[in-house]
């Protein structure tokens, strides 16, 4: 009956099953050396099994997580980047006007220019010490 499962080709064999335990310690053969204990080994792996696959369903979450959150953060750093962008204009365009002015004021009012300077000056070296 056997011979006529495996003699199918593709199909799975099937094999008796017996209710005789198989002997879970292996033998090395060689004097000095301790039998192997399989079934302590084979618990051992099972649990690395069931260690991994909880493993890997957290991965496989987060990865789905960053999946669906990828598009709104890309979104929001492109709008941020724009602000960014804006905010460095508006910044260029008020120290070119406050240049302006001073320019404006140095070539209008020379010496009151110089001495305000001069008193700015020396609130920044007061300052500094």
């Amino acid at each position: 009956m056997n011979d006529e499962i495996l003699d199918k080709g593709d199909a799975v064999a099937e094999l008796p099953k017996t209710k005789v335990k198989a002997n879970t310690s292996l033998s090395t053969g060689m004097p000095g050396l301790p039998a192997l204990d399989l079934s302590a080994t084979l618990n051992l792996q099972k649990e690395q099994l069931t260690i991994y696959k909880s493993l890997l369903e957290t991965l496989a979450s987060s990865e789905q997580e960053s999946a669906t959150e990828f598009p709104n953060l890309s979104k929001s750093l492109v709008a941020h980047i724009g602000t960014l962008g804006k905010l460095k204009d508006d910044l260029h365009d008020i120290f070119s006007r406050i240049r302006a002015l001073k320019t404006h004021f140095q070539n209008e009012y020379p010496d009151s220019f110089d001495y305000v300077q001069s008193l700015h000056v020396k609130e920044l070296d007061e300052e500094d010490e």
